[in-house]
């Protein structure tokens, strides 16, 4: 008799944006969706920073999961947008993304903290550096190159302080796509 595979789910780990700088994001997306043709814009639910993609996860091994994440101690992380940025070709580019400023040795330690937990279990980093970013928009769609000064004015100086950080799951061609699984609190900054 053959076995049937395991009932997975497609799972990774971020740090949550508030509302506040969702409504940020999503005011400037809109006002430049015309000037910046991208295939798909992410709805401003989906606002995230990944921490680490951990892909396909059987069911059965997202309790032991959440017990690896509810381990790993940090402070909270004070944040800020700082513009935004494109991974891929310039002319063409793959992604387009709000950039970040404030505490990135921070936001890095605690990647490395999530990475150093979930290895026990199995879960691979990723090969390439990590390069803390909010997706905005992906597949530029546009007939020519994209305009650099399209994103001069992309919200830059606004603030937060991440205070936890989520398990959440992909719930594909849905909008918005992830819900949040399990979070788990960043602990009050050392004075």
């Amino acid at each position: 008799m053959d076995q049937k595979k395991a009932p997975a789910i497609r799972l990774f780990v971020a740090v949550p944006i508030p509302g506040p700088i969702m409504e940020k994001l999503q005011d400037w997306t809109l006002a430049h969706k015309e000037w910046l043709p991208f295939r798909k814009w992410v709805h401003q639910r989906d606002y995230h920073i990944t921490l680490q993609f951990l892909g396909d996860t059987p069911v059965s091994r997202t309790e032991a999961l959440q017990a690896a994440l509810r381990e790993v101690r940090a402070a909270s992380i004070a944040l800020a947008l700082n513009g935004a940025g494109t991974f891929g070709p310039p002319k063409t580019p793959r992604v387009l993304w709000a950039a970040l400023t404030g505490d990135l040795k921070g936001l890095t330690s605690l990647h490395m903290a999530v990475t150093k937990a979930t290895s026990s279990l199995g879960f691979e980093p990723e090969d390439r550096p990590y390069t803390p970013h909010i997706t905005l928009a992906r597949g530029f769609a546009g007939g020519g190159e994209m305009p650099i000064e399209a994103t001069a004015d992309a919200p830059a100086g606004v603030e937060w302080e991440a205070d936890r950080f989520v398990l959440m799951q992909t719930h594909m061609h849905a909008s918005p796509m992830y819900e949040v699984i399990s979070e788990f609190p960043l602990s009050a900054p050392f004075s």
